[in-house]
């Protein structure tokens, strides 16, 4: 569950000018869904997916993976004696992370992209391939383009169990309606707020709900400029949709009509060409 654009933004007099909240509900249900467009798209998610992911070892020394942010201290396991368990650990020592270059984790590098592939590292390891057959490697990490966080100023106030959905901050300055946030290792969805206290999804993308004590710290997840813009220019095209009697025609019979473009905006894909990757291979 995410949106890669807050509703305040999409609220705001430079985007649709909305004032009041009576459809705040309908408008950020819509820029999940087309955030999940973008997704579809790009045949990628920019969201930070907590996952563990099992893969086929082909004996070599280089692994293909989806898009990924980081692994899991511990979290690279192989089945080498094809017994379905994941009996082998792999130490940090025993695999690089490639494109060695890529910084998926660093939030001041705007040029920042994930890792493709997990290396055996024979020059300081132990291990001399990916062992061979189905299902034979484990991986746990985070999973998406990047993991790129922005330290709100606000703090979180005690949250005294792992099922409550109302979490009061110390101030309202950063966190918005639609935002991601990040408080210890869990991962909250912002439905709304009211004053200081917001309104919550728990536990959200692959992580786990728990009691949180007061002062935690609060991260709040970026995502790539052009897939923001992408996602308000879309979801505000199909907003103001509405107003035109869902007509995909625009312009007067006298002086000729235009044909308004289905499916996603042009614009919006000629912004989301250089993160697009072809559906080919490992797949998201």
């Amino acid at each position: 569950m995410n949106a890669y654009v807050s509703l305040d933004t999409l609220k705001s007099s430079g985007v649709l000018n909305i004032t009041g909240s009576g459809d705040d509900a309908r408008l950020r249900g819509l820029a999940e869904n087309v955030s999940r467009m973008v997704d579809r798209y790009c045949n990628r998610h920019f969201y930070v997916l907590e996952a563990s992911r099992k893969f086929d070892g082909d004996g070599t020394l280089r692994l293909l993976v989806p898009d990924l942010a980081s692994i899991d201290a511990g979290g690279l396991k192989t089945d080498d004696d094809k017994d379905r368990t994941f009996g082998t650990t792999w130490a940090a020592t025993d695999y690089l992370l490639a494109p060695s270059n890529a910084d998926p984790a660093a939030a001041s590098n705007p040029e920042s992209r994930p890792y493709t592939a997990i290396e055996v590292d024979v020059d300081a390891g132990t291990k001399s391939g990916f062992p061979t057959g189905r299902e034979t490697v484990q991986v746990a990490g985070q999973w998406g383009w990047w993991r790129h966080l922005k330290r709100a100023s606000e703090t979180a106030n005690a949250v005294a169990d792992a099922t409550t959905t109302s979490v009061t901050v110390s101030s309202r300055a950063d966190v918005e309606a639609g935002h991601t946030i990040l408080i210890d290792s869990e991962q909250l969805y912002v439905r709304s707020y009211s004053g200081n206290t917001l309104t919550v999804d728990r536990g959200v993308n692959g992580t786990t709900a728990a009691s949180h004590s007061g002062g935690a710290a609060i991260d709040i997840y970026e995502y790539p400029g052009a897939v923001v813009e992408a996602t308000i220019m879309q979801t505000a095209r199909l907003w103001r949709r509405k107003d035109s009697a869902f007509s995909t025609d625009s312009g007067f019979r006298e002086t000729g009509q235009a044909r308004v473009s289905a499916g996603l905006d042009p614009d919006a894909m000629l912004l989301l060409g250089l993160h697009r990757k072809h559906a080919v291979g490992v797949g998201v």
